[in-house]
């Protein structure tokens, strides 16, 4: 039995070299379908996240995403090749009165993005209560280094709204593998 901290969910990507580059989004939507078909990425390849991982390869040009149910009413999308131009339409995904959210970083630069937030069509800073109850649990304090803590407090916040932590069933939930195409 694995005995980490349930706020541990950057080591997670940590153990599937899934770090260099990392773009995830959520988003309120009925299901993944219909968020694939509003990214304009055709069928797709049906895989897990354990599966997808294959195509990581975050500094090429070809977008690929991996789309999937986060919890129900919630899609996560992770981004395992190309720039991720496609998120700055996650604003036209959520389901009408919706949210999204938005992490990214680069540990290559030891940067990490502030947080995204949409609501109900609207980009906005991410809202200070929604990290919060994080902060009041430790949640900053868990981590490999303060790279990995500061994302498992992001994480933490993220999962509080969506309803699901990152553990090893998150890997593999069933999802798509799709293309981006260009000026989605």
């Amino acid at each position: 039995m694995d005995q980490r901290s349930g706020f541990d969910q950057w080591s997670y990507f940590e153990e599937r070299d899934l770090t260099l580059s990392f773009a995830c989004s959520w988003v309120k939507a009925p299901d993944y379908r219909s968020v694939v078909a509003a990214l304009r990425a055709g069928e797709g390849v049906a895989c897990d996240l354990n599966e997808a991982r294959r195509w990581f390869r975050p500094y090429a040009e070809e977008e690929v995403v991996w789309v999937a149910e986060q919890s129900p009413g919630w899609v996560k999308m992770f981004t395992l090749s190309g720039p991720s131009r496609w998120w700055s339409s996650l604003d036209k995904l959520p389901q009408a009165g919706g949210q999204g959210f938005w992490l990214s970083c680069d540990t290559q630069l030891g940067e990490i993005n502030a947080p995204g937030y949409v609501n109900d069509g609207e980009w906005g800073d991410f809202p200070s209560e929604y990290l919060e109850r994080p902060s009041q649990e430790g949640a900053g304090l868990v981590g490999s280094d303060e790279f990995a803590q500061e994302m498992n407090f992001y994480l933490a916040g993220i999962a509080y709204q969506t309803g699901t932590f990152i553990d090893d069933s998150w890997f593999g939930t069933p999802g798509l593998l799709c293309r981006i195409p260009s000026g989605a």
